[in-house]
């Protein structure tokens, strides 16, 4: 139960964001920047961002060469090449807010391997046409062959083509949602934490906390920033979760590789952290198990990784895994961001599809405009 302080100064509010990860604080953000004056909250269920913004792999990237091509066929040159465009506005805007710094990020590029069995060789030509539609947005032919470096990074001779993209950053993610919530508090902007929405009527939250126990609280507008989770609030909606598995290693003396890594149309994932290496994806390998919210391990996709990893990244070298944990993910029918009015008061935001870093900047500006 609240006190009458807390119902008094604690639970009216102008807007109230839904989700504290990367895209609850960039629509938080936003509002303030358009409304300097109103009353802003977010709303986090857990004590750090609950999805993936503090779970993912920290990756600063626009696609793999596969991955593009695959949405060319899917959605058109023209809505593929736009995503990339906005995946690109959307780091550029939060590489302008962060810097590198707060971010950690490390330049080291991104790659993509070309597993024999999985995928065939991509051409010349392939590459050279994806160079030519993405220059517009990159400036430069952004992807070249770097096929000579896989016996170099010590992978197995199951890989027969690596795709490098030198415009790709690493970061760590804890230290960005740490930078992005403190500079939410700096903007006047609240955050509360352990605050879990369970309905929405109107303009009126209806919360519980293990703590104070049921509570309400009332706003003119109303941003959910739930991602995969919103079906918990709104059933209908086209929204299914995706659970990302994800590993880490010990550290490696002379691990010979640095940067970001994808194969399998970025289905699977890794990088160096350090001296570590963080390993994640696999969904594919069981679509009807990971399309959930739960946060539970996966055994079948976990040794599926430790299987890939010693096979193909590290077939030489002796590692122990560390850790392992879950991220949640949200994805859309399409692919597509999802920017909704719910009602008069309540709007639904979503852009992840695994590019929540990238997009999510981007999309909270498209979001917050209509407001």
């Amino acid at each position: 139960m609240l006190s009458f302080w807390e119902n008094n100064s604690l639970s009216k509010y102008d807007f109230v964001v839904v989700g504290a990860g990367i895209m609850g604080c960039s629509v938080a953000y936003e509002l303030r920047q358009k409304y300097p004056t109103s009353s802003i909250v977010v709303l986090e269920r857990g004590v750090f961002p609950t999805g993936a913004s503090t779970k993912n792999a920290g990756f600063m990237c626009y696609g793999s060469p596969t991955e593009i091509l695959h949405d060319i066929d899917l959605l058109g040159e023209q809505k593929a090449i736009e995503i990339v465009w906005q995946r690109f506005e959307g780091l550029k805007i939060l590489t302008e807010r962060f810097g590198i710094d707060k971010m950690d990020a490390t330049n080291f590029g991104g790659n993509e391997l070309i597993i024999g069995d999985k995928l065939p060789i991509l051409s010349q030509d392939k590459i050279d046409y994806l160079n030519t539609v993405l220059l517009p947005i990159f400036k430069f032919p952004v992807f070249s062959d770097f096929s000579t470096k896989v016996s170099e990074y010590g992978f197995s001779n199951a890989v027969k083509q690596l795709l490098f993209c030198a415009m790709e950053k690493q970061i760590d993610s804890g230290k960005l949602m740490t930078h992005y919530w403190k500079l939410l508090q700096e903007k006047n902007i609240q955050i509360i934490t352990g605050a879990n929405v369970k309905n929405i009527q109107g303009n009126i939250l209806y919360l519980n906390n293990d703590a104070t126990g049921d509570f309400v609280i009332a706003a003119e507008k109303i941003v959910l920033c739930t991602n995969a989770f919103i079906n918990e609030l709104v059933p209908e909606m086209p929204v299914k979760p995706g659970r990302g598995q994800v590993i880490i290693t010990n550290e490696i003396e002379n691990l010979p590789f640095k940067g970001s890594f994808h194969f399998d149309e970025g289905f699977y994932y890794f990088r160096n952290v350090g001296k570590r290496v963080l390993f994640g994806g696999a969904r594919n390998l069981d679509f009807e198990t990971e399309q959930t919210t739960a946060f539970e391990a996966n055994a079948k996709i976990i040794n599926h990784l430790i299987d890939k990893l010693k096979e193909i990244i590290l077939p030489n070298t002796n590692f122990e895994i560390e850790h392992y944990w879950q991220g949640i993910m949200g994805f859309s029918n399409n692919k597509l961001p999802i920017v909704m009015p719910l009602n008069s008061c309540t709007k639904y935001v979503m852009s992840c599809n695994g590019m929540g870093v990238a997009l999510s900047p981007f999309v909270a500006k498209i979001a917050v405009n209509g407001m």
